[in-house]
């Protein structure tokens, strides 16, 4: 088995389909035998069974205090009880000193709980056992878990338009109501709320709970967890945002300062295009050229090989365009060039406002028209596909108007203003537009 193994891993030999080759491989091995087709995949078995043994044993030693608690387990089961204590002890010492409590944390001290009274009703029948804080952590345990699942079910509801049966979850959170002392476990209290963002969006008090309790209670989560949470808020902003809450925009543009300085956004040391473009959008809006400047220069290196010319160009022409360099926007946009449906069009709806602003109309025309036919015979999901060519349609029809022309000024407006489609900047575009024309 260990031939086999030195064999298999040496040289490259994984990567070479010939000297994977089962008669090859057992003429290495037992170079003065005939092949035995048997031996040869019991060789093979052997080796995956001690190879998938040492993932499970690589794995469980990864959390400390789970490896420590199957050892103490085995000492209770052997009746080593001394040894048993001293590893008890120990487990006891990490909990206290860990102030990690997640639903995976709770449910392993429900774990350790049980392994306490499982080694007083072995040391002594006569023994009255405690079995409250058991319950306890198992109930909080489960809150936990089933908070936290019901917001993964209903971001994946919102996304991909599925239903689910939420179970118990209702009587549950009537029972929450009554249990004040349950929210003094940070994770309970931050997944209660973010639940309420999904459910009850324009309940916004329950967003300031989960960013003051992101901010009170950093400890209380690991990096991933962090991450989830922070860009759950920020979504929750972007969504605001859609529907004109302008306030918004600097609640999320805060939230992904912290997130950098917190190096909570990076994953596998990369930041995600679109959190890239999210947040230069956010700055931009808000007129912090100097600190997106910055952004750019010093976070493009995150991004992968793969997108990072183009993302590049695109902040630095979203930050031109702002700042009021309409050359040196058009040009980089002109150059930009992305698989992503949504990004090609979102860099083309910059070149609508650019064009329009810069009088040059027969461009913007064919623009118009390019996107109406690149729109038709992309696939996009169609609440994205009927709001740019409402973009498109409401860009044609302000091309068309005439100074002071109020009939059909008037009739934009009520377009625009009836839309629920747009979005908010762009709608907030129009009307400056419109309103230029009324001059």
């Amino acid at each position: 088995m260990v031939q086999l193994y030195e064999y298999l891993t040496s040289s490259n030999r994984l990567e070479d389909d010939k000297s994977l080759e089962k008669e090859r491989i057992f003429r290495k091995l037992y170079p003065k035998e005939a092949y035995d087709d048997a031996r040869m995949r019991q060789a093979i078995y052997f080796l995956q069974e001690s190879i998938e043994s040492y993932f499970t044993f690589k794995k469980a030693s990864e959390d400390e205090i789970l490896s420590k608690l199957y050892l103490a387990q085995n000492y209770r089961e052997r009746k080593l009880l001394k040894l048993h204590d001293k590893v008890m002890k120990e487990i006891q010492y990490k909990t206290e000193t860990f102030p990690l409590l997640n639903d995976e944390t709770l449910e392993q001290r429900y774990i350790i709980e049980k392994e306490k009274l499982l080694q007083l009703s072995e040391k002594s029948r006569a023994v009255a056992l405690n079995y409250q804080e058991m319950s306890d952590l198992a109930e909080m345990a489960f809150i936990a878990k089933k908070l936290k699942l019901a917001c993964l079910m209903l971001s994946h509801q919102k996304i991909y338009k599925k239903d689910y049966d939420f179970g118990m979850l209702d009587p549950l959170l009537a029972y929450l109501k009554g249990k004040e002392s349950i929210f003094e476990t940070p994770f309970i209290k931050v997944y209660y709320h973010i639940y309420n963002l999904f459910r009850f969006p324009q309940e916004e008090e329950h967003f300031f709970e989960v960013k003051k309790d992101l901010h009170n209670y950093d400890y209380a989560f690991n990096n991933a967890e962090k991450s989830d949470l922070y860009l759950i808020a920020i979504n929750y902003c972007i969504g605001r945002m859609n529907i004109g809450g302008k306030s918004f925009v600097r609640e999320a543009f805060e939230l992904y300062k912290k997130g950098l300085e917190n190096n909570i956004l990076l994953e596998s040391g990369f930041l995600s295009p679109l959190n890239f473009r999210n947040i230069v959008t956010a700055g931009t809006t808000l007129k912090e050229f100097d600190w997106v400047s910055s952004f750019i220069e010093e976070y493009q290196q995150y991004l992968g090989p793969e997108y990072r010319d183009n993302f590049v160009k695109f902040a630095l022409a979203r930050l031109y365009f702002e700042q009021g360099d309409y050359d040196r926007a058009q040009d980089l946009l002109i150059q930009f060039d992305i698989d992503d449906i949504l990004i090609n069009l979102t860099a083309k709806t910059m070149l609508i406002r650019l064009y329009y602003e810069k009088d040059e109309f027969l461009a913007l025309e064919s623009l118009l028209d390019s996107m109406r036919a690149y729109i038709n015979r992309k696939k996009m999901l169609a609440y994205h596909k009927m709001s740019f060519k409402e973009l498109i349609s409401a860009s044609k029809r302000l091309i068309k108007i005439q100074f002071n022309d109020r009939k059909k000024i008037e009739v934009l407006q009520n377009q625009i203003n009836n839309s629920r489609i747009l979005p908010s900047h762009m709608k907030e575009w129009f009307m400056e537009q419109l309103k230029k024309l009324r001059r």
